[in-house]
């Protein structure tokens, strides 16, 4: 009896054992899914968020290409509308005008003392000065005024191209027949966009070039050509200063530089110029 309680004693410690270890074994095992499974989580999720940053990276990179274009093209567009606006403002401009008055005489071609006092301004197609009259005077009665004139090609005139459909010019100086031309009296300033076509603002560089590089388009056939000039070159008429008269300067879009008498005298000046 005794043996038999002692061997039922054995069989529970080593079933209880069992189960112990069972449990133990149990545990372990769930504490180690457990930790891999978060483990693996946190790595899928890591990689889900990697992959996220590589596609946000490369539409960022997608979008500063995008925008390097956009600039590109908006670049383009403000030189085509800088173009434009010099088309514009030469279109309103289709003949420069000045007027040149006398103001009065002295001394006589006979004595060899003669000399001519009159005045220089820009006017519109109306006839009103675009600023204020310039005084000169000069020995004689003979005036010159040189311009540097831009002449492009019939094709474009004919065409009526929007920019290259008129002649453009700087009035550069005005000197009498007794004068060296370069102690001529300075009127537009070289490289400098005249008045009669400014609007206000910086000059576009597109116009600027017109202005600064004549002597290019002078010299260099195949520079004139890409840009459409024709001419390019100085003129300088004269006229016959006469008291009490005033002349007409004018640029035409297809034509050169031309004086001719006005009709009626220009308005009169103002008290300072007499």
């Amino acid at each position: 009896m005794l043996k038999l309680i002692q061997t039922l004693n054995s069989f529970m410690g080593l079933a209880l054992a069992v189960v112990i270890t069972s449990a133990v074994v149990a545990g372990g095992w769930f504490a180690f899914q457990k930790y891999y499974a978060e483990k693996y989580a946190m790595e899928a999720d890591l990689a889900a968020k990697q992959i996220k940053v590589d596609q946000l990276a490369e539409e960022l990179s997608n979008s500063r290409a995008q925008i390097g274009r956009l600039e590109e093209d908006i670049a383009e567009k403000e030189q085509e509308i800088q173009r434009l606006a010099t088309a514009l403002k030469l279109l309103k401009v289709d003949q420069r005008l000045a007027r040149i008055t006398v103001l009065s005489q002295s001394g006589s071609a006979k004595n060899g003392d003669l000399s001519t006092r009159f005045s220089f301004v820009e006017v519109d197609r109306e006839g009103k000065p675009l600023g204020e009259p310039r005084v000169f005077n000069i020995e004689g009665d003979i005036a010159y005024v040189d311009s540097w004139v831009i002449k492009f090609g019939d094709e474009y005139v004919e065409q009526g191209d929007d920019l290259r459909s008129t002649s453009i010019c700087l009035f550069r100086r005005v000197f009498g027949e007794k004068q060296l031309p370069a102690e001529g009296f300075l009127l537009d300033e070289e490289g400098r966009q005249p008045a009669v076509y400014h609007t206000g603002g910086k000059m576009p560089d597109f116009e600027k070039e017109l202005w600064s590089r004549f002597w290019d388009y002078a010299n260099d056939a195949e520079l004139a050509g890409e840009k459409g000039v024709r001419a390019a070159h100085g003129e300088a008429p004269s006229i016959q200063l006469r008291p009490g008269k005033s002349y007409r300067i004018e640029l035409r879009a297809s034509g050169g530089m031309s004086v001719v008498p006005e009709a009626t005298p220009g308005p009169k000046q103002s008290s300072q110029l007499n």
